[in-house]
């Protein structure tokens, strides 16, 4: 079958098939990048830090100097509530 009586319109779709499959591949690629720099949980947290990320730092800053004994405790049980209020 003929279209457009035989003229060389016919000749391009082979063109706009392969745009539209490499669209096709380019739009996987960009979606996959983007879910990689997403988080991973539900709470917000990425699986790189994890839960405990806070923790690690305030005892870090316990452990260099920045705060006291009682600051710390201060942080680490409101960092604690804060955990339990998320939780439920």
């Amino acid at each position: 079958m003929w279209w457009c009586n035989g003229s060389w319109g016919h000749a391009w779709w082979p063109v706009i098939m392969l745009m539209g499959v490499f669209t096709v591949i380019w739009l996987a690629m960009m979606a996959r990048t983007m879910s990689h720099a997403m988080p991973r949980s539900h709470t917000g947290e990425s699986e790189r830090h994890g839960p405990d990320m806070h923790q690690r730092i305030l005892a870090h800053r316990l452990g260099s100097g920045d705060i006291d004994i009682d600051e710390y405790e201060r942080l680490r049980d409101a960092l604690q509530r804060r955990a339990d209020a998320a939780r439920t």
